[in-house]
């Protein structure tokens, strides 16, 4: 028996990096895990390294209602439940600074973190909402220690981060007591987490940056 015996979780971005090592461990722990992942090959990658008993693998945008809705209907429809979701999904600015951003790539840059870094939860939240109700689960958003320090990135990935925190903080305070919602907030690592592609970093990861 597992810390995660037979617990069902959600979890996006997951196809690599911190995602998939979460969704490894979550299996050895005896969970099922539904992953939201963007990459059509790293879904396929993901669903053919894995037990389709244990893992279910959903392809699609997490900034979308459409994509969180479908995630947590796979986790329910396969198993029944939903215990906890885990907005793991995230994009770097590779500590691009205020001086050297370019007002437009700026604005860019700006919607398209934002929309990945804060309103996802956000919609994967409330896409979790009634399933995490029945089960009186709860929520884990991955942050970073640039949600707690300035230096960790550029201002638009540490100011989303800080965003992140008010985020969790407000989730907790309204989904309170049926639903319990928590934040992590991991230090820098080597993987493929890439930046914007309005920032031309879509094909950069920290993995292989220089």
């Amino acid at each position: 028996m597992g810390w995660l015996e037979e617990h069902v979780i959600a979890l996006t971005g997951g196809g690599s990096g911190l995602g998939r090592a979460l969704v490894d461990a979550f299996v050895e722990e005896g969970a099922r895990v539904a992953v939201l992942e963007y990459s059509p090959a790293k879904a396929a990658t993901l669903a053919a390294e894995t037990d389709p008993a244990r893992v279910v693998v959903v392809t699609g945008d997490v900034t979308t209602f459409a994509a969180n809705a479908a995630l947590v209907a796979a986790a329910v429809e396969r198993w029944g439940r939903l215990d906890s979701f885990v907005a793991n999904a995230g994009l770097w600015d590779f500590g691009k600074t205020l001086a050297d951003t370019a007002p437009d790539d700026l604005a860019r840059g700006f919607d398209a973190l934002y929309a990945v870094n804060v309103k996802a939860p956000l919609l994967g939240a409330k896409a979790a909402l009634d399933a995490l109700r029945a089960s009186e689960g709860s929520v884990i958003v991955t942050l970073s220690n640039s949600a707690l320090y300035p230096g960790g990135g550029g201002p638009l990935y540490v100011s989303s981060k800080h965003a992140g925190v008010g985020l969790v903080k407000q989730l907790a305070y309204e989904l309170a007591p049926d639903v319990r919602v928590n934040a992590v907030a991991p230090g820098g690592m080597l993987s493929d987490l890439r930046g914007p592609a309005e920032l031309g970093l879509a094909d950069t990861s920290v993995g292989t940056d220089s």
